[in-house]
């Protein structure tokens, strides 16, 4: 089960062009198959960034940050407290 606000739900989808509208968004998809490309997870990023009042440290922004649902919002909440 996942702990993820409906922010960040809008927000991860707004991002994720090919995950159906239907689909569940589970703390383990990969987020590359569901369709972030390199530029949508730099707006992606922007947009959390912007809707948590947060700045995220340089030397989290990798691939495995990105990866899946479940890793991107352990990092904004761990940004966030």
């Amino acid at each position: 089960m996942h702990t993820w606000d409906q922010r960040f739900e809008s927000l991860l989808r707004a991002a994720l062009r090919d995950l159906p509208d239907d689909q569940e968004l589970t703390p383990d998809l990969d987020t590359r198959a569901a369709g972030l490309t390199s530029l949508a997870a730099v707006e992606l990023l922007l947009n959390i960034e912007a809707a948590y009042g947060i700045s995220i440290p340089e030397g989290e922004l990798n691939f495995e940050s990105f990866s899946t649902p479940g890793a991107l919002w352990s990092l904004v909440s761990a940004v966030a407290s």
